[in-house]
């Protein structure tokens, strides 16, 4: 208590309110003796308020407290009269610690006893419970939030209130002590039935007679709100703000039409017996939409609207009264906004600028819908893509020896992913909050691929003397970390991508050059699946072109079939498919002993097991028995058999022409920040293994390499040194083939670590190959079949008749046919490739990195869309087309407060892997129309995402050209630890590779910066038009050059320069930190600050106050209370003296220890 002393002592001393009980007893307590201690008897002046019990130094009330005894968890024993004729008890602890007492008389006792009974807190609390319950039947009072789920009412962000209240009080009365009141003003209004409901409150003013609040309550016609409604504001005296201990002061009650129309009323607070206690002002403005019809925009001066007609004055709310009849703006936030978010949580205010006119703030927090959507339709892709491999190790058939444990392997760890990712997708569904993930919940394995914490934090802002307005959108969620995986100090993924990668590592080097090897045949798989389909695509065209008669069209058509199927012709080598599976001994006819059988039914068991998982999934329609085929799954064409062998491919393969992608999660990553000296010796960032340009967007395929090719060194690539061949389109697949065969030559003539060929003759050989060789020979014969049939048809004079069509048609049935056959072997060689080079144990060890590696992108990667929907949507249209049109892209700034100690190391190396991921995902514009859903769908494949954003219409039809409706983003991540452990951090020198990270990033950024120049080319005579606080870009990025080289801890200024450069160069913001609860909620209330200041001139004596206002009255607060079921920021005292200045939160606003 000593920490407390002085307000003890003035609690004990204050006589203005009188105590519970107070009086003389005799307290039995140790003395200090000369040579000993001695207990004796002492008289003292005993006072009793609350829960705590003082005694004084003397038996009169007059002497200063000595000590104090708090109440609580304890029992009192009641002793008989002792000699002295005193009437002793005693208060006792379960640890031992107990004071005895004594009264003169027994029946002073007894009311001691009966008060000190009352005094603890739990009984108090209880009685306060049961009042409320009791007042509540009388006069039933109900929040506003409650009386809206009650009553079902959703709240719609673009209903027009009916008008805004603004309060402010003067002439309040002081105490006793002449202490001026912390004044807090509640709104209650008053239904028809009798129903009372505290619909708002302002924010607390310390110890201010006549305070003006900044926040205002909105009355909104949803919530049945009449003009006969009954208004009561009511002034409470807030005497501690920890506990939110208040006591009412006065009040004033008013119909809601009299506010309505007198537009400025000065009323009288008075208490129950009618004593005025000050005055109350009570500012009312009816409102109007600032958009009609159009999108909202972000503030710019080009921007600004024009409501000349509309506003006939300055309006002063605190000084001036305003004209009658006068209509302030209301924010439009258009519909497609309202269709993705949910559970909006609103809180406006009044701010004056410097200009003496107010600034119109209005504070929104949202849902995003795609929480648990979008990871739900990433695990469709990844279950897909299991499935398929799965699937292709089956369809190598009944091998032999240790080829047949070694599929087993393989398998067993495809199933076990397909069981995780199917048991996540079942939970995500069933998750209790359908758009939410509370920070409580991110060690919850089930909801792990769910972003934690994921809000829109928007802020519309109006100045009435500036005549600007705009809208400023940040995306909150928590970090993109595996909160479930393991979380020692292994700094994350980047340490763990960068082990696989570790050359040094004989073991490592080998998986890695296996791997190198099942690359290089698997994109030739997918080349050659790809060029097929183009080709089918082809035919069906020229079928079409010929009923429309267009033969030019068709012969320039029938060379582009030319050029692909020589480069299709290319990529099949027949001799490399014999031998892959000639080396897995795939020709034997005697594979039948027990133990092999035994293997076998454990695959198909494994494979039973899954769909008897997932029943009532995708997952259902699953089915690996490599002896079972259905006229539903299996190809229509028969799998011809070798006419020398025996082995038939199963046919149970679904869907092998499916384009797909890399196995496993292999990774490139080039940066180990966690070692600086083989940093500088490799001299490896990310930017400078990426290609120098960007992807093009403007290839004639909508699938080209150009337009969906995943860039070397990304993130999202695998490790393999190979470009992924799936979206590789003919022309550039011919550039690059050259250098992809000869390595792939060189791969299978390095042969020392694979296993040797088994015991086949060469006569079985030599028919097996001329078997391939034949399938390639009928695929060509097919196809110049076609297009003799084709250059005829559009050659000839005469009219094209119906059985040439026909004629065609089939032809082209056949190609399809002869060309699926030859896609299935080359899936068969690599899954036999698989086999030959892949360990189990290693694909074990890759699987746990590869699904930590999914649930942090699908966290990300819901995040980035939930920021770039609000971006399409508040964003003007002009600057959107040119940002799309010149190729390039958003910039979408991610900002982490993230501290590199203990956990949260790993927690940023996770979060960095994310944010580089990010860029290799193609986002496609898509019309909204009647029928399609707003949500954003995801298609593709693991290492190929494409997301189909929807948006108007009318930002739709902007785009003259088609393919600029797609685009890749450039993503950069800042991250300063603010905490107590960035300290921590700091002090033991663990910051290096944050450092080195902000220093990458700061390479990415700059490179954008000059892209973004050369489209927005900088106007001169913008600084003369702009505010004086607004700084130019060049300077910005200067300033920011020099904050990331600096190193001085905790530097904060890069966060705040990042933020700012993000949005000069009209860029999405992102902040997270562990949860995106107190951190976050200190670092956008600081952000939105700034901005009133620097765009909307925000007095400067307001600075303090907004941000104090927002941090305690604000969404941010409500955020808490969503996440914890507490409206308090999870600081202690220490850990809010450790963070910068800035990032502090007001008294009474902290104090939860949970996280």
């Amino acid at each position: 208590m000593r920490f407390n002393k002085q307000e003890l002592a003035a609690l004990a001393s204050q006589t203005s309110q009188s105590f519970d009980r107070e009086g003389v007893m005799v307290l039995r307590e140790k003395q200090d003796g000369f040579f000993r201690r001695s207990e004796g008897c002492s008289l003292r002046w005993f006072r009793l308020r609350g829960n705590l019990l003082f005694y004084l130094k003397g038996p009169e009330p007059w002497h200063e407290p000595v000590g104090i005894i708090v109440l609580g968890h304890h029992q009192v024993k009641v002793q008989t009269q002792d000699e002295n004729g005193y009437w002793p008890f005693q208060i006792v602890w379960e640890n031992g610690i107990s004071y005895r007492m004594a009264t003169f008389h027994e029946a002073d006792r007894t009311l001691w006893l009966s008060a000190i009974k009352m005094a603890p807190y739990d009984v108090v609390n209880a009685q306060i419970i049961a009042l409320k319950e009791k007042l509540n039947k009388i006069r039933a009072v109900t929040d506003i939030t409650t009386y809206r789920l009650q009553k079902g009412i959703v709240l719609d962000t673009n209903e027009v209130p009916l008008c805004e209240l603004a309060l402010s009080c003067d002439n309040l009365l002081c105490d006793a002590h002449g202490r001026p009141p912390s004044p807090l003003i509640v709104v209650y209004v008053k239904y028809s039935k009798g129903l009372c409901v505290k619909y708002g409150t302002t924010e607390i003013v310390e110890t201010c007679s006549n305070p003006s609040f900044s926040k205002t309550v909105l009355f909104r016609a949803s919530d049945g709100l009449t003009r006969d409604a009954i208004v009561r504001i009511v002034v409470y005296d807030v005497k501690e703000r920890v506990s939110e201990t208040a006591v009412p002061m006065g009040f004033t009650s008013l119909q809601l039409s009299t506010i309505q129309e007198a537009q400025r009323l000065r009323v009288g607070l008075v208490t129950r017996d009618n004593k005025t206690i000050g005055f109350v002002t009570i500012n009312g403005w009816s409102l109007e939409p600032s958009y009609i019809g159009t999108s909202p925009s972000h503030a710019n001066d080009r921007n600004c609207i024009d409501v000349p007609q509309k506003v006939l004055c300055h309006r002063r709310s605190q000084s001036l009264p305003p004209r009658l009849g006068l209509k302030l703006k209301f924010p439009s936030y258009g519909n497609l906004l309202k269709q993705n978010f949910v559970n909006s949580h609103q809180v406006t205010y009044r701010f004056h600028s410097g200009l003496g006119g107010d600034i119109t703030v209005h504070e929104i927090m949202a849902e995003p819908k795609l929480c648990y959507q979008m990871p739900m339709q990433v695990l469709d892709i990844y279950i897909q893509r299991e499935k398929e491999l799965l699937e292709e190790l089956l369809s190598v058939g009944d091998v032999c020896g240790h080829w047949k444990s070694k599929q087993l392997g393989l398998a067993s760890t495809h199933v076990s992913l397909l069981k995780h990712y199917c048991h996540s997708k079942r939970c995500l569904h069933q998750a209790e909050h359908a758009y939410f993930k509370a920070s409580s919940k991110k060690d919850d394995s089930s909801l792990e691929f769910a972003p934690i914490n994921l809000h829109l934090q928007r802020m519309w802002v109006y100045n009435d003397t500036l005549n600007k307005t705009g809208f400023h959108d940040v995306i909150t969620a928590g970090a993109f970390a595996a909160h479930t995986h393991k979380a020692e100090r292994t700094g994350g993924l980047i340490r763990l991508v960068q082990q696989v990668k570790d050359i040094s590592n004989t073991k490592a080097a080998l998986n890695y050059a296996a791997a190198n090897k099942i690359q290089a045949e698997y994109d030739n798989v997918v080349a050659l699946i790809r060029l097929r389909d183009e080709i089918s695509t082809d035919m069906d065209r020229i079928v079409v072109l010929l009923q429309a008669v267009q033969r030019d069209e068709v012969m320039n058509i029938a060379e582009v079939i030319k050029t692909k199927f020589k480069v299709m012709l290319e990529l099949w080598r027949p001799a490399v498919v014999e031998e892959s599976l000639a080396i897995i001994g795939w020709a034997k006819h005697s594979c039948s002993d027990d133990s092999e059988n035994q293997t076998m039914s454990t695959l198909v068991r494994l494979t039973e097991q899954l769909s008897l998982f997932d029943a009532n999934s995708d997952c259902d329609t699953f089915e690996a028995s490599s002896s079972s085929s259905s006229k539903e799954t299996s190809p229509t064409v028969d799998f011809a058999s070798f006419p020398s062998s025996s082995y038939i491919c199963s046919n149970n393969c679904q869907k092998l022409d499916k384009d797909l992608n890399n196995h496993g999660s292999e990774l490139q990553f080039y940066n180990d920040y966690f070692n600086s000296e083989e940093r500088n010796r490799l001299n490896h960032s990310f930017r400078s293994v990426r290609s120098p340009t960007r992807p093009k967007l403007n290839d004639t395929h909508s699938f080209s390499f150009d337009s969906k090719r995943t860039r070397h060194g990304s993130l999202r690539h695998d490790f393999k040194s190979t470009a992924s061949l799936e979206q590789v389109s003919y022309r550039c697949l011919m550039e690059s083939l050259s250098g992809i065969d000869k390595k792939k030559n060189t791969d299978l003539k390095d042969s020392s670590s694979l296993p040797s060929i088994g015991q086949i003759d060469s006569t079985t050989r030599e028919n097996n190959l001329a078997f391939l060789k034949g399938i390639g020979a009928d695929v060509e014969a097919t196809i110049h079949l076609v297009l003799e049939t084709s250059t005829m048809l559009a050659e000839g004079s005469e009219d094209i008749t119906e059985d040439d069509l026909e004629c065609l048609r089939s032809q082209t049935e056949d190609f399809k046919l002869t060309a699926e056959s030859l896609a299935r072997w080359s899936r068969v060689a690599h899954a036999a490739l698989r086999l030959r080079c892949e360990s189990p144990t290693w694909a074990r060890e890759h699987a746990a990195l590869q699904t930590r590696r999914d649930t942090c992108f699908s966290q990300a990667l819901t995040t980035l869309t939930a920021g770039l929907l609000c971006w399409f949507c508040s964003m003007p249209s002009d600057i959107i087309v040119k940002v799309l049109t010149s190729e390039l892209g958003p910039l979408c700034g991610f900002e982490g407060l993230l501290s590199l100690y203990s956990t949260e190391k790993a927690m940023w190396g996770d979060m960095v892997v994310a944010v580089e991921d990010l860029q290799t995902v193609v986002f496609t514009l898509t019309k909204v129309g009647h029928s399609n859903m707003a949500i954003p769908q995801v298609t593709g494949t693991r290492g190929a995402l494409t997301v189909y954003i929807p948006v108007s219409d009318s930002l739709y039809n902007k785009f003259t050209n088609k393919q600029h409706l797609s685009f890749t983003i450039t993503a950069v991540f800042f991250n300063i630890g603010v905490n107590e452990k960035a300290t921590l951090a700091e002090a033991l020198g663990e910051t290096t590779p944050q450092y080195h990270s902000n220093n990458d990033n700061l390479d990415r950024v700059y490179k954008y910066y000059h892209k973004y120049n050369k489209v927005f080319p900088a106007d001169p005579l913008a600084p003369n038009r702009a505010s004086s606080r607004t700084k130019p870009l060049e300077e910005v990025m200067e300033n920011l050059r020099i904050a990331v080289h600096k190193k001085v801890p905790k530097n904060i200024e890069v966060l705040h320069l990042a933020a700012l450069a993000t949005r000069l160069m009209n860029g999405i913001r992102y902040t997270s930190c562990k949860s995106a609860k107190d951190r976050t909620g200190m670092s956008v209330t600081l952000e939105q600050c700034t901005i009133l200041a620097s765009e909307y001139h925000l007095a400067e004596h307001e600075m303090k106050k907004a941000l104090n206002i927002m941090r305690s009255e604000g969404c941010r607060r409500e955020n808490t209370y969503k996440n914890i079921g507490i409206r308090k920021f999870a600081f202690t005292k220490k850990q809010v003296m450790s963070l910068p200045e800035e990032y502090r939160p007001p008294p009474g606003t902290y104090g939860s220890t949970q996280t």
